[in-house]
């Protein structure tokens, strides 16, 4: 009986042995595999991550390029902009001395004209004494002859 159960025994702890060594064979496969999916997983996950902040950093360059070129654009056109709100003054000034250089040129060619009628008028009443010097009196640079009579002169519109 003593055989029997250390056969028994023997038998037990051999499937005992055979039962644990297949189960410590499979845990150690069971981590190898987690061990290679965590080691595939991480790779996979840090190929992903280098891409997006190559995208990120290549975004960035190109966001800071534009803003460089929008600020240089900016800083030109403030620059155009204020040349020619000088030049609009410079204008303004040149056009105000103009006008009054035009005013001026009027007022003198009025004067010259009117002279010169006056001037004539004269040496008519030199030249023809004996015409009749109230008559005359009605000529003026500024009447024009309609049928025959003089009138005010009207400028055509």
């Amino acid at each position: 009986k003593v055989k029997m159960v250390d056969d028994n025994l023997a038998d037990i702890e051999k499937r005992y042995s055979e039962t644990k060594a297949k189960l410590e064979g499979d845990i150690k496969k069971l981590k190898e595999e987690k061990e290679g999916e965590t080691e595939r997983l991480k790779k996979e996950y840090e190929e992903k991550l280098s891409k997006v902040k190559e995208s990120y950093a290549a975004s960035e360059a190109k966001l800071k390029e534009n803003a460089a070129a929008q600020a240089e654009k900016l800083s030109k056109l403030s620059e155009e902009k204020d040349e020619a709100v000088q030049s609009v003054g410079t204008l303004a000034d040149e056009k105000a001395r103009l006008e009054s250089d035009v005013t001026e040129l009027q007022l003198y060619a009025a004067n010259q004209y009117d002279e010169g009628f006056s001037f004539a008028i004269e040496q008519v009443k030199l030249l023809f004494p004996d015409l009749d010097a109230k008559r005359l009196g009605e000529a003026d640079a500024m009447n024009q002859i309609v049928d025959g009579k003089l009138v005010p002169y009207v400028p055509p519109q």
